[in-house]
This record gives structure tokens, C-alpha cells and sequence, in this order.
């Protein structure tokens, strides 16, 4: 049964030849390979190894460690393409070479700090189990035509840092994870087993295999949404389909993970925040720019009925990935293919999955998403009842995203950084106290329709004396009515509405106007403070936002409503 796995790979150079997109991925790899080609491989440095555990920054080590992987993804695809080329072959030997000499293919961020170096060399994190998966299938897809001493090298060196560890028993961090870790560890390390450990092995490995698969489906409720946002749903679910579908030809069928009915969901949550203009909702440490795996969205279609695939204006380059993974790549080439634009499918006005507690809206000229739930979600953000709005396919109130990852992003100084903190999300401030992270601080969507939807947020704040907070979205084709209700138990309360703009606003007699949007409030109790706050949103890349603070007293115990509306601007007004 092994012969049956990955028998598309045969397919590379037919399906190159009659898909455009494959065509200019290719001959961008070409160009990019030039490079490679002119400069020696370069070792990976103790220097910058430990520069994480001095000073928490990731940046040193990880640029050279996925520089690795980006010549590695080069040649594999360019020697696979090009058989013939023995240049392009010899780098690739050389790429490999160099992922085989590196003491650890975890990263320094994943690996406890006083850790032995046996521990190091064999601590399975996320890239040690995606190096494994990718050196046995670039092993299986150059099979018979690697040196000898190549060949038993990298099945000498998956042995020890993968399978041996792991059929130990060995507990992981990410066994029983609810998040994209149990999928891409899992995943990864089985589809290595799959490829080159015993049928014995797999064996007494598979179940546990499977469980941790199924914590990974068990993060998900049976709306399929994924709380970690678009970019963890291709890294997690496109690990668990890779796997799933080696699973399936390893056992001839008999073992298929694709007939659970949640799979199926899940496969089609990235049609459902699919915005104009190639955008999405960035809740979480997700950006707000839609992207997709050509080949993974290509597998699914032709899998689920009712899948729809982006056109390829949203598909990643061979270069877009940061950490370029080569199991996306070598599928984008090998399952490409849809039978039917089938990107034009109709979707439905708003879609509200009950789970996750998002809710997410389409109507004419804008779009929009609003989400409850706790703050306690993997990549967790504080940002309940928070809500971002899109015009025309711009963005008006955004959520900024991810921060830029460091030690203490995952720390207990996490909300120290603008990103996941309740400034960056359009939620009040209660008395000057911002929401709280944790499970005991979240809300609830009590009603949900294409014409309202409202959210109830008290708990998400630490502040006894707040008996009320209750947000209110109602939609109107050509304009939103926001209410917040809000009761405290003593008087000499300070509200401050807060709100995050991706351009600046400006300040007019009834309001602010920004983008083409007019936000209407009552300015004789709302006054307005506009800030900008420009932040790290990954390495060496920052992002500007702007904030607008609509703050107001409260000198009542009666509960309150305040009123904000939002509309197309008259340009009869300017």
C-alpha cells in the first residue's frame, strides 16, 4: 500500500503545462532560484540561536532557519520539473544537506530554555515535524535517483528526531492541543510515519495519532468557524487534510477522516469571510487580506460539494508564505485543477456561527463582522463585541491583527502590546478599565438575523459596578444604527466609546466622516479625542491606525443608551 501514496506527484509537469497560475509560480521560483545558485548555503548560527533567550526577539534565527526552506522549496520543485537538470539537482542535495546539519529543526522559541541538548536535537515542535514531513516527501518524490548517502541520511536523521521520540511515548506539548498545533504536529508526524517508519509502527502510533487529531476538530464547534482566523485555518486544516488523504491511500480507503460532517464545515468557513477586494476578518492574530492554498482549495472542491475556489487573484505566490512550507507548495502544483468557476456561487446575506460567536454580514456596498465569546480563544485578542466595518472594499473601523511575535507576545505580558490588546479593538472603555483576558471575561450574542444583532458584554470587563453593557447592531442597506445600552450601580461613571479607523478621521458638527462614512453621534455628551498608534505588525513591518475616543459622564444609576450612526457621507455636507 505504500507504492499508492502521493501517486500525484506524477502529475507535475502536465498540470504546469495547462495552468497559467503554475506557469508564472514556476518561472517566479526560477528567478528566485538564480540566487541560490550564486551564493554558497549558509549554516545556521549558535550566535543567533540564542539570541531568543536574551532578548526574546525571533527574527535572527528564524530569517536564516526558513532561508533554509526557501532554497530547499526551490530546487525540489525546479529538480521535480526539470529531471534532466543535473544543476538544479546538485542544489537540491546541498539544500537537503544543510537541513540534515542542523542540530535542531525546532526553533528557539518553542524550545524550553534549559533544555539538554538531546532534548534540543529531538524536541518535535511545529517546524520539526513540517522538516520531517517535507524531507520524506522529497525523498518518495526523487526516489532512486538521490546519492546513497543522502538517502540514508535523511531517513538516518527523521529516525532519531521523529519517529524514535515519538513512538517512545513521549508526551508533547501539542498533544492535546485545540488549536492548529495538534493538526500541523500531528499531521506532519504521521504523514513521516506513513512514508518511513514500519506498518508495525504506524500501527501502535495511529491512535494517538487520532486523538490528537480529533482534540485539533474538537477546537471547532459544528460551525466549522475557526477562532484562530483565516491564515491558522489554512496552516492547521491544511496539515489535517495533507495527512488525512495520505491516511486514505495508505489504508486503501478504509480509513477516511473526510466523512465526518464537521470536516466538511470547517472546509468551507473561508468562502463565508471572503470580502470585496480580496479581504477578511482579521479577528485574532490574523490579517485582514484574504489569501488561500491553491492546491488545498483545489482538494476540497473537488471533495465537498458546495467548496468554493477563490479565483487566483487570492492565491498565494510560491514566496508568499513566510515560513515556506513545503507541503502547501508541492500540493499547490500537484492538485491543482477545478472543473468549474465555481467562485461565483451565491452565499447567503449574513452568516452567524453560533460556536465561535462570530457574526459576519454582506449588504450591497459593505460588509461587516462583529464577534462575542471569551477572551480566552487560542491567539487570543481582548475584543468582545468588537466589530469592523469594510466600504466599498475598503477598510473603514478596522481590527489590526496580529502584533509582531516575540517572547513576551506569549507571555503573561501579552496584553502590554497594542495587537491583542481591547485598544486595538472598536470596544468602550468602562471607567478607564479596558476588557480583561481570561474565561471568566466574555459575552454573548443573544439574537442574530439579517437585520439585527445583539451582543451582551458586561462580563468582559472587571468592573463590579457595571450591571449592563448591551450592543446593538441594527442594518440598514445604506447605514448601521449602533445602541449601547449601559446601567452601573453608583453614579460618577466615565463611558468612553472607542473606536479603530484604518485612515484618519476628521471631525465634523455632528460626528466624525472617514472613508466615505459618516459617523453621526450626540457631540453635546460625546466629546472626541483622535489619536494615531503605529505598532509592530511583524518583523520589520509596522501598521498605523487611528483611534477615536467618543468619552461621556454618567452621573446616573438609570441605564443609558447611547447612539452612533453610521452612513455613506453627504457630499452635500462637505
Amino acid at each position: 500500500m505504500r507504492t499508492q501514496l502521493f501517486a500525484e506527484k506524477e502529475n507535475i509537469k502536465e498540470n504546469i503545462n495547462s495552468d497559467s497560475f503554475l506557469k508564472k509560480q514556476l518561472y517566479g521560483i526560477e528567478k528566485d532560484a538564480e540566487v541560490f545558485i550564486k551564493e554558497p548555503v549558509r549554516s545556521l548560527r549558535y550566535s543567533d540561536f540564542k539570541i531568543f533567550y536574551e532578548t526574546g526577539s525571533r527574527k535572527e534565527y528564524e530569517y536564516e532557519y526558513f532561508y533554509h526552506r526557501r532554497r530547499l522549496n526551490d530546487f525540489a520543485i525546479l529538480a521535480a520539473v526539470y529531471e534532466d537538470n543535473e544543476e538544479y539537482f546538485q542544489h537540491l542535495k546541498d539544500a537537503v544537506w544543510a537541513v540534515l546539519d542542523e542540530f535542531t529543526w525546532a526553533l528557539p522559541a518553542h524550545i524550553p530554555f534549559e533544555s539538554s541538548s538531546g532534548e534540543i536535537k529531538t524536541h518535535i515542535d511545529l517546524f520539526a515535524a513540517e522538516t520531517a514531513f517535507t524531507l520524506a516527501e522529497i525523498s518518495v518524490l526523487f526516489e532512486g535517483r538521490f546519492d546513497k548517502t543522502v538517502a540514508e541520511r535523511i531517513k538516518y536523521e527523521i529516525r532519531k528526531r521523529i519517529i524514535e521520540p515519538y513512538i517512545s511515548g513521549r508526551k508533547n506539548s501539542w498533544d492535546e492541543l485545540k488549536n492548529n498545533w495538534s493538526a500541523v504536529c500531528a499531521g506532519s508526524v504521521g504523514a513521516t510515519f506513513l512514508y518511513f517508519a514500519e506498518d508495525s509502527e504506524i500501527k501502535t502510533v495511529l491512535p494517538r495519532l487520532k486523538d490528537t487529531l480529533n482534540c485539533y476538530l474538537a477546537g471547532f464547534g459544528d460551525d466549522g468557524a475557526c477562532v484562530e482566523g483565516l491564515n491558522y485555518w489554512i496552516y492547521g486544516f491544511g496539515y489535517f487534510t495533507y495527512f488525512a488523504q495520505l491516511l486514505y491511500e495508505y489504508t486503501g480507503g478504509e480509513e477516511n477522516l473526510f466523512e465526518n460532517p464537521k470536516v466538511r464545515n470547517i472546509a468551507m468557513f473561508p468562502q463565508k469571510i471572503h470580502f470585496k477586494n480580496n479581504k477578511t476578518v482579521s479577528f485574532s492574530d490574523c490579517g485582514n487580506k484574504f489569501i488561500h492554498r491553491y492546491g488545498l482549495m483545489n482538494f476540497l472542491a473537488k471533495k465537498y460539494d458546495g467548496v468554493i475556489v477563490p479565483d487566483n487573484s487570492s492565491a498565494l505566490n510560491f514566496d508568499g508564505d513566510s515560513c515556506y512550507r513545503f507541503a502547501h507548495l508541492i500540493r499547490d502544483f500537484i492538485w491543482c485543477g477545478r472543473d468549474e468557476k465555481s467562485e461565483k456561487t451565491e452565499r447567503s446575506a449574513f452568516e452567524y456561527f453560533k460556536e465561535a460567536q462570530w457574526y459576519v454580514k454582506t449588504c450591497g456596498a459593505y460588509e461587516f463582522a462583529s464577534k462575542a465569546g471569551g477572551n480566552n480563544e487560542s491567539h487570543n485578542h481582548n475584543d468582545v463585541g468588537s466589530f469592523l466595518l469594510n466600504v466599498n472594499g475598503r477598510s473603514v473601523i478596522t481590527d489590526p491583527g496580529r502584533g509582531e511575535y516575540t517572547a513576551d507576545y506569549f507571555s503573561d505580558r501579552r496584553y502590554e502590546y497594542f495587537a491583542p490588546s481591547a485598544l486595538a479593538h472598536s470596544v468602550p472603555v468602562i471607567n478607564g478599565n479596558l476588557q480583561k483576558e481570561g474565561e471568566t471575561h466574555f459575552g454573548k450574542i443573544i439574537e442574530a438575523d439579517g437585520d439585527k444583532l445583539v451582543i451582551v458584554f458586561e462580563k468582559a470587563y472587571d468592573d463590579n459596578t457595571l450591571q449592563k453593557l448591551v450592543r446593538t447592531f441594527e442594518f440598514f442597506s445604506d447605514k448601521i444604527i449602533i445602541t449601547d445600552n449601559v446601567k452601573f450601580s453608583k453614579d460618577q461613571n466615565i463611558m468612553t466609546e472607542h473606536f479603530v479607523f484604518e485612515e484618519k478621521p476628521s471631525v465634523c458638527a455632528d460626528g466624525l466622516t472617514v472613508s466615505g462614512i459618516h459617523m453621526r453621534y450626540d457631540t453635546d455628551i460625546l466629546n472626541c479625542t483622535i489619536s494615531e498608534k503605529t505598532f509592530a505588525a511583524d518583523y520589520d513591518t509596522y501598521k498605523t491606525v487611528y483611534t477615536a475616543d467618543l468619552e461621556c459622564s454618567i452621573d446616573s444609576e438609570k441605564e443609558i443608551k447611547i447612539e452612533i450612526n453610521l452612513s455613506g457621507e453627504d457630499k452635500n455636507e462637505q
